[in-house]
């Protein structure tokens, strides 16, 4: 029996990420690949934007 590929750990790095693309599409996107069990344990996203904005602004 073949031996199941274990995922690396990887990042997901958006730019733009205050923008209306990955609050309407990405963001959405991301969490059910992430609630569907399809990303590694450790995977991690990168949100690089012009607006100021806080860890807790992105997460609601």
């Amino acid at each position: 029996m073949p031996r199941a590929r274990v995922p690396e750990p990887c990042a997901v790095v958006l730019f733009g990420a205050s923008g209306d693309l990955t609050h309407r599409k990405l963001g959405p996107a991301l969490y059910h690949l992430g609630a569907g069990g399809n990303l590694p344990p450790d995977f991690a996203i990168v949100g690089f934007a012009r607006r100021d904005w806080t860890d807790e602004t992105f997460r609601a």
